[in-house]
C-alpha cells in the first residue's frame, strides 16, 4: 500500500492577541508586602490565562486529513477561514501550536504572487534561486531550466533583469519554477486566478500534468470552476474548522449552497439590522466575471460581492472604495437593492480596461441597510471588508505604456486619446 504523501494530523494555529501587562511595584519591605504581591501575582496570573483563552484567534482548530500521491485537492472557503494559515504551515512558515503534520518528499510552495523573487537577477539566476531555495540539487535546477522557460514563456528573457521584464513576468516564472522543478509535493495559493484566460488555461493543464506523474497537489481558489475541473477531491474550511471533505463537486455544492444562503458567518451581537444585512464574500473577478487574483492592465474587471438581506423590509446599497496605499482615489455606491422576501444580491463595479496602473491596490466594500420599519437616521453601515489585489502587465507591448522610457508610477494608467492641431 503506498504511503499518503502528506499527513496532517490535529493541527491547531493559535495567534495570541493579548496585550503586555505591568506588575506594580510594592510600596513598603518585609514580609507582609512580599506575601501581599505573591498573593495578587497569582490571582492577576489566573485572570491573565482566562482574558488570553478568551482573546485568542484560533486560526485553525484540529484539523486532520491526508493526501495521497498524484492526488490534486482543492482547499476552499471564505476569505480569514484559515487556508492560507494551513499552507504555511505545511511549508514550513509558520509552526502549528499543536498536532503534527508529516510530509514525504521535496515541497516547494508558491504562497503570494511573485514572492521571493530578486528584480535586479537575470531569469535564469532566479531560477536557479528558487531552486536552492526549495531544496533542489543544481545539477537537477540547471536539468529543468529549458522546461522552465518554456512554460513560463519567458526563453527569450533568460538573461535578462527581471524587473526589465513584463510586470506579471514574476507570477509566471514562479509557477512555472513551481511546477519545473519536479519536487513531490506543490502548495500554491490563489496562483491558478492570475494573468489572463490562456496563461490560467496553462496553469490548469500543467497542474493536472504533475498530479498525473504522481506529484501531490494543495491549492487554495476562490474559483469554484477550477476546483471542479482539476480536483479529485476538496476540503471545506471555516474558522479553521474542516466543515466538510470529500469529492469535489459534493463538498462544493454544500459551501456555495451555505454561501449564498448567508449562514456561514458568526452572529452579530448588537443592532439586528446588520444581522439582517451582511457582506458575504468579496471577490475580483475578470472580463469574463471569472474569480482571479490580480487584474491585467490592458483588460477589464469587476469588484464583486454578495450581500445577504434576510428580511424584506430592509433597502441596501454597498459603497466600494479604491485605494493605494494611503491614497484614496475613488468611492462608487451601487443601485439601492431591495426584495420583497429575503434573498441574496450580487453586485459588481465595472473597472475598465487601461485604467489602473501596475499597482498593489486595495477595494473596501461597506454595505449601508435601511430598516423601512425604523427609517429614523437614514441608512446605517452593517459590514465591511477589504480586498488587496495586483494589477499587472502580462503583455508590455500592448501596454499604454510601451513606449515610455521613464518609470510607469502613478495612481492610473488611462489610455486617453491626444489631440494635435496646429501643423500645417
Amino acid at each position: 500500500m503506498t504511503p499518503d504523501r502528506v499527513s496532517v494530523r490535529n493541527v491547531s494555529k493559535v495567534f495570541p492577541r493579548l496585550k503586555a501587562t505591568r506588575v506594580r511595584g510594592i510600596a513598603t519591605d518585609g514580609w507582609p508586602a512580599l506575601r501581599d504581591l505573591l498573593q495578587k501575582t497569582i490571582v492577576r496570573r489566573e485572570r491573565e490565562r482566562s482574558r488570553q483563552k478568551r482573546d485568542q484567534l484560533w486560526a485553525l482548530d484540529n484539523v486532520s486529513f491526508d493526501v495521497a500521491p498524484g492526488e490534486i485537492v482543492g482547499i476552499i472557503g471564505r476569505n480569514g477561514a484559515g487556508k492560507s494559515t494551513l499552507l504555511k504551515i505545511l511549508a514550513r512558515v509558520l509552526s502549528p501550536t499543536a498536532g503534527h503534520i508529516t510530509v514525504h518528499g521535496r515541497v516547494v510552495s508558491m504562497l503570494e504572487l511573485g514572492i521571493g523573487f530578486a528584480p535586479d537577477l537575470t531569469v535564469r539566476q532566479n531560477i536557479q534561486i528558487q531552486g536552492r531555495l526549495a531544496g533542489i540539487p543544481g545539477k537537477r535546477v540547471l536539468a529543468s531550466e529549458e522546461r522552465i522557460l518554456e512554460l513560463s514563456g519567458m526563453a527569450e528573457f533568460r538573461e535578462i533583469p527581471l524587473r526589465l521584464c513584463p510586470s506579471g513576468s514574476a507570477v509566471q516564472l514562479g509557477f512555472a519554477t513551481m511546477m519545473g522543478l519536479g519536487a513531490e509535493v506543490v502548495l500554491a495559493d490563489e496562483v491558478l486566478a492570475v494573468g489572463d484566460a490562456a496563461f490560467r488555461k496553462m496553469c490548469e493543464e500543467q497542474v493536472e500534468a504533475v498530479g498525473a506523474s504522481g506529484v501531490s497537489v494543495l491549492f487554495v481558489s476562490h474559483d469554484m470552476a477550477a476546483i471542479r475541473r482539476i480536483c479529485s477531491r476538496a476540503i471545506w474550511i471555516d474558522r479553521g474548522r474542516i466543515v466538510h471533505i470529500g469529492p469535489t463537486d459534493e463538498v462544493v455544492n454544500a459551501y456555495t449552497t451555505e454561501l449564498l444562503a448567508g449562514r456561514l458567518l458568526p452572529p452579530l451581537s448588537g443592532e439586528a439590522l446588520a444581522a439582517s444585512c451582511r457582506l458575504l464574500a468579496a471577490r475580483l473577478l475578470d472580463e469574463n466575471h471569472a474569480p482571479v487574483g490580480a487584474l491585467t492592465i490592458t483588460n477589464a474587471g469587476y469588484l464583486d460581492c454578495l450581500v445577504r438581506v434576510s428580511r424584506p423590509d430592509v433597502t441596501a446599497c454597498v459603497d466600494v472604495e479604491l485605494w493605494l496605499d494611503e491614497h484614496h482615489l475613488f468611492t462608487v455606491t451601487s443601485p439601492s437593492m431591495h426584495a420583497p422576501q429575503a434573498t441574496t444580491f450580487r453586485t459588481a463595479v465595472h473597472i475598465p480596461g487601461d485604467f489602473l496602473n501596475e499597482q498593489q491596490y486595495q477595494a473596501r466594500f461597506r454595505v449601508r441597510a435601511l430598516d423601512h420599519r425604523n427609517p429614523v437616521g437614514g441608512p446605517t453601515i452593517t459590514t465591511e471588508e477589504r480586498l488587496d489585489f495586483r494589477v499587472i502587465n502580462v503583455q508590455r507591448e500592448q501596454s499604454v505604456w510601451n513606449e515610455w522610457a521613464g518609470t510607469s508610477k502613478g495612481f492610473i494608467s488611462p489610455r486617453l486619446t491626444w489631440r494635435l492641431s496646429g501643423m500645417p
